[in-house]
């Protein structure tokens, strides 16, 4: 599966790489802002986008995957630190949305990629 990152965090990254690579998982690109990610899924096409819900920069990761999802219908895993049912209320995230907490286990990563696949 080609996997577009959307991630500011180094130490993140870097578990990502290695739980995804171990995974059989390929990783198209790694970008550090909103914007960016918008114009990589659209030229990229990704299978899946795992964006962190906090970006630096003028646009949110939440922003940035509801446009992803708007605009290409690529399926979204979000990460935070924080757990889901405080996220859905506070940032308006969709009841079915599929979050991954920091820091990053690999059978939970695992797991929501299957979720956000068969959804």
């Amino acid at each position: 599966m080609m996997i577009l990152i959307v991630e500011d965090d180094k130490r993140t990254i870097l578990d990502l790489k290695s739980i995804l690579t171990e995974l059989g998982h390929n990783i198209v690109k790694i970008v550090p802002s909103g914007q960016k990610a918008i114009q990589e899924a659209g030229d990229l096409n990704p299978d899946l986008v795992i964006i962190n819900i906090k970006l630096k920069g003028e646009m949110s990761g939440v922003e940035a995957a509801h446009k992803i999802e708007d605009l290409y219908k690529i399926p979204i895993i979000f990460l935070s630190v924080f757990i889901k049912n405080c996220l859905n209320k506070s940032l308006q995230l969709p009841d079915d949305a599929v979050v991954v907490s920091k820091p990053i286990k690999r059978d939970h990563l695992e797991y929501c990629i299957l979720r956000v696949l068969n959804k």
